[in-house]
């Protein structure tokens, strides 16, 4: 009895060292969580062999499969130009919210939210900037829909599939299908609701003071031609909607060596007419991007096509391409790349870029090859400023086969033959071996960090259990609520675990409750089910502050937010979400 009081108080103060350390924020997560599952083996009150038994929990390999199937695709299939095909239509700030709020919710529902908030931060961001709008409206909007989005099935988010986890370390079975998805879809749509309406009022609009810097754009010279086929051939420039273009305008046709200055409206586009643009950066790269039938001069001599990295580069003094054109230095020849546009600062250039003398200073932004950077490493004839832009060119038979693959290994599941993690371990497979995924970017994505969480959090969830300390907290918390009965009860823990995502991690949050949870439904010999859902949510609740969850992180900074922002919007919304929770759970499981 002794030992076990013994055990029973290492393991308390463990736990709120990991609290405290968590919350200061000042040591990383991971060394905390570590750092308290040390303690326990050195006291122990845990073996090794249980820390050993978490790393290979199939939850925690699932969550990995994951960010390596989301990354593969991020990087080889073009989301930003099917993002682009989503949100054109959008005419306001509150039109974009809506369809980027139903869009983003519902690809959480699949995806896990974090890389999907890190695909999207750059675009809304910029999407904002171009529109006068300021990005802390939308970004908050974006973190909070992947969230809420993400409880609509267990991948959706790492604490669905942590919880998961936990249960099934002492269950036979984890929650269903329809345990996520039924409420997952009533606070998606309330949530979604609250943020295109009376939510919208409370978002903040703040500036970046770095915006200043960037109101005086870098204005290129761009060069395009019209290819036999394209669809723009016999359009008028209005009826081609190239007329009115929001940061870049056409300025000048080249036609059978004739120049057509004041390009008029009316003016109908030919096969093989050449199109100057002059705009910025960022507009050059979505000009290119576009599915507009444009094409870059001699592009298919590097093999670049649709798939363009594009790199922005400046020539120094003293290099060997100043005073000359491009086609004199043999600029596409040396570097394995084709001049795109080109900017001098001050200056309206005018004339095909191969027939314009370089000198130093300029910016090139090039459509580079694959040998660029190799033959580019040293050479002190021209510097690369930034990757403006980059996409592989993955063979259209790779995708097919992927998206077969994928059809295929869902089909299995919903049939019954596979699980989850078979599933994605046969499309992780399929992706390694069409050379979508290599070993390299998946030692890159191999985050140490978050392993140790997960794993030094289920190891520490089952020192709560088996000390007792899980079940004498239920036992509490039933003593404090149980005057409004097993409702009062359910309500009380999911408001606890509520409290701690706010100020710890969602991981902790969960590692914390569940034990509690079993403990409570055990004990009251109810069914566990409407508890392990409570506690699902309730530690995907992170709206009132940043620290809570990562996605919230992750916007904080491009949004310029303060934590009182959070807690404005985070408070209606939090309560909406909870309400709508728990009125479920209660007509569901009770």
């Amino acid at each position: 009895m002794g030992e076990l009081h013994y055990d029973k108080w290492i393991t308390v103060l463990v736990l709120l060292g990991c609290l405290v350390g968590l919350f200061m924020g000042r040591v990383r997560p991971s060394m905390v969580f570590i750092g308290g599952v040390i303690v326990l083996m050195l006291a122990r009150v845990v073996a090794p062999s249980d820390f050993l038994q978490s790393l290979s929990n199939e939850s925690i390999v699932t969550i990995f499969l994951l960010i390596f199937i989301t990354a593969g695709i991020k990087e080889h299939f073009n989301l930003i130009g099917l993002l682009n095909r989503l949100f054109r239509s959008a005419k306001s700030s509150r039109g974009f919210l809506i369809r980027m709020t139903a869009g983003t919710s519902l690809l959480s529902s699949v995806v896990n939210n974090t890389p999907i908030v890190a695909l999207m931060i750059p675009y809304v961001y910029h999407w904002a900037k171009r529109n006068k709008v300021a990005p802390s409206k939308l970004l908050i909007p974006l973190s909070f829909a992947t969230i809420v989005g993400g409880m609509m099935t267990i991948v959706g988010t790492s604490t669905n599939l942590i919880l998961n986890g936990f249960i099934l370390s002492k269950e036979p079975e984890g929650l269903g299908f329809l345990d996520f998805l039924l409420p997952g879809i009533l606070v998606t749509i309330v949530g979604l609701i609250f943020l295109a309406t009376f939510g919208y009022k409370l978002l903040p609009s703040r500036t970046n003071p770095l915006d200043e810097f960037k109101t005086n754009a870098r204005e290129y010279l761009v060069e395009t031609y019209i290819a036999q086929g394209s669809v723009l051939v016999g359009k008028s420039i209005a009826e081609a909607n190239l007329r009115n273009l929001e940061g870049i305008y056409l300025f000048e046709i080249v036609r059978d060596g004739k120049i057509i200055n004041a390009v008029d409206p009316d003016e109908v586009l030919q096969k093989n007419d050449h199109l100057y643009f002059a705009g910025d950066t960022e507009k050059v790269v979505e000009l290119l991007q576009h599915d507009n039938g444009l094409q870059i001069p001699r592009s298919n001599e590097l093999g670049i096509g649709q798939h363009v990295n594009l790199i922005e580069t400046v020539i120094p003094r003293n290099s060997a391409l100043t005073n000359r054109t491009l086609k004199e230095s043999e600029f596409r020849e040396k570097y394995d790349a084709a001049v795109v546009a080109i900017h001098r600062n001050g200056e309206n250039l005018r004339g095909k870029i191969g027939s314009i003398i370089l000198e130093p200073g300029d910016l090139l932004l090039l459509s580079a090859g694959q040998k660029f950077l190799t033959r580019n490493k040293n050479d002190r004839d021209l510097y690369t400023v930034s990757v403006v832009s980059r996409s592989n060119g993955t063979a259209k038979w790779k995708k097919i086969l992927f998206g077969a693959g994928i059809l295929l290994s869902l089909g299995l599941m919903a049939l019954g033959i596979t699980n989850l993690f078979f599933s994605l371990f046969i499309i992780a497979v399929l992706m390694t071996s069409l050379g979508l995924l290599r070993a390299d970017e998946i030692k890159k994505l191999l985050d140490l960090d978050l392993l140790i969480i997960l794993a030094s959090a289920l190891t520490l969830s089952k020192a709560l259990i088996d000390t007792g300390i899980a079940n004498e907290a239920a036992f509490a918390i039933i003593n404090l609520f149980e005057a409004g009965g097993k409702f009062g009860i359910l309500i009380g823990l999911f408001l606890i675990t509520v409290l701690l995502t706010s100020f710890v991690t969602n991981v902790a949050a969960v590692s914390i409750a569940f034990p509690i949870a079993y403990s409570i439904s055990h004990s009251l010999n109810l069914s566990p089910t409407g508890f392990y859902v409570a506690i699902a949510f309730g530690a995907s609740a992170s709206f009132m502050t940043p620290v809570g969850y990562q996605t919230n992180l992750m916007i904080y900074g491009p949004g310029s937010y303060k934590t009182k922002d959070f807690l404005k919007i985070g408070v209606p919304f939090t309560l909406l979400y909870s309400l709508t929770c728990l009125i479920y759970i209660i007509l569901r499981y009770f």
